[in-house]
């Protein structure tokens, strides 16, 4: 199966949500009152692998995601809605 070219639609946004989602998760984060450390205990992400995330040295893969945004109460939907803006 062929890859999607680099200027697909697909792409563009997923590097969109890329860019963004450190700086939205820190955001998330510090709205829900809770610390990196508060973070890993509601998720069950370590507190290094969200630095990581934070410092845009890892991209969490879909199960990740998902515990991240039941840690902050919120569905994985909403959690991906509020990296896009």
């Amino acid at each position: 199966m062929p890859n999607a070219p680099d200027n697909h639609e697909a792409h563009d946004y997923a590097e969109l949500i890329r860019e963004r989602l450190p700086r939205r998760l820190q955001e998330l984060r510090e709205r829900c009152g809770l610390s990196k450390y508060g973070l890993a205990l509601e998720s069950g992400v370590s507190r290094e692998y969200i630095g990581k995330i934070k410092r845009s040295k890892a991209n969490p893969m879909l199960p990740v995601t998902a515990q991240l945004s039941h840690g902050l109460g919120m569905t994985l939907t909403q959690f991906l809605r509020a990296a896009r803006r």
